[in-house]
């Protein structure tokens, strides 16, 4: 018998020189994106313009984070569910996270600073707008060439990236007292649109394949894990199917993560290229912010096997 091979990711560089609209290594991208992203749900991209230095410099403010006194974190609210501070709490009780609405601008950064660290902290505002600005570019760069893929106007990708904003969510998770405890967060897929997740040091990710089994996605310098999430399984008329993923117990350190999650805050359909006689429509145009108070405030709707579908989906 063959040795088994563990599935891996696929990587797809984003440092190549001339990756321009247009370009041969443009075309040869896009292909790539849309294979791994139908394949998958997800895949690893290299992208060197977030420096070793950089991600140092994020993972010891988020370090720094989390030892802020909880009455400062608690006033970490958003107007719209899972815009701020969460958890630990009884069902994720080894889950804490705080975050930033529109990292990509200053003034957000700065305001999250003042909340967190009134009396002032050094550098804080200058990595995380580096950063943020960083990984939202990687973003964008990968959802124009999701709809380059599918022969979609540059138009149409305006105006969804027009209506996108980006949040960026620190994350700790303790070690669990149990050490029989095997997860820190269970499977589940991302009800926005995009995720991207950065790990340091400690992995712990891991994605399911179409057959069920799950890969572990190891930690790599300037390795970044880029994600759909139910927005663009919409999107794409179901091509391209939400990850499923989760966060595994691995070793006796206290694990810190960075995601920055891609919001749709406008009505959302599918576009019309997408539909066709072997692909008939699947969802009706709606409102994703209404969707995810929906979601946030249903129980039952948790508990479907896809939300998305039972909020949106096109009635047989």
């Amino acid at each position: 018998m063959g040795s088994l091979t563990k599935p891996t990711l696929p990587t797809i560089n984003f440092s190549i020189e001339d990756l321009k609209p247009g370009s041969a290594s443009w075309l040869s991208t896009a292909k790539q994106v849309r294979f791994a992203l139908e394949e998958y749900g997800c895949f690893v991209a290299q992208y060197e313009k977030i420096s070793g230095e950089l991600l140092n410099s994020i993972f010891a403010q988020a370090k720094d984070l989390f030892e802020v006194p909880k009455e400062n974190k608690v006033q970490n609210v958003g107007e719209e569910p899972y815009r701020g501070h969460m958890g630990p709490n009884p069902l994720l009780p080894l889950y804490e996270s705080l975050c930033i609405d529109n990292v990509t601008s200053p003034q957000e950064t700065q305001k999250f600073k003042n909340l967190m660290w009134p009396e002032g902290k050094t550098n804080f505002c200058e990595t995380t707008d580096s950063f943020g600005q960083l990984l939202a570019d990687l973003e964008r760069t990968v959802e124009q060439l999701i709809f380059e893929s599918y022969g979609i106007g540059k138009q149409q990708y305006e105006s969804v990236g027009s209506s996108n904003g980006h949040l960026l969510r620190f994350i700790k998770y303790t070690v669990p007292e149990d050490n029989d405890a095997t997860l820190r967060f269970p499977s589940h897929t991302d009800i926005n649109f995009t995720t991207i997740v950065v790990q340091h040091d400690i992995p712990g990710l891991e994605v399911k394949t179409k057959e069920g089994d799950w890969i572990d996605v190891e930690c790599a310098p300037s390795q970044f894990v880029f994600m759909a999430g139910d927005g663009l399984q919409v999107w794409s008329n179901d091509r391209v199917k939400a990850c499923h993923h989760r966060v595994k117990h691995c070793g006796n350190k206290t694990r810190y993560s960075i995601g920055l999650f891609t919001f749709n805050n406008g009505i959302f359909q599918v576009p019309e290229e997408l539909v066709d006689e072997s692909h008939p429509l699947l969802y009706n145009p709606f409102d994703s912010r209404a969707f995810i108070r929906k979601y946030a405030t249903t129980p039952e709707l948790k508990k479907q096997p896809s939300p998305i579908k039972a909020f949106a989906g096109v009635k047989a």
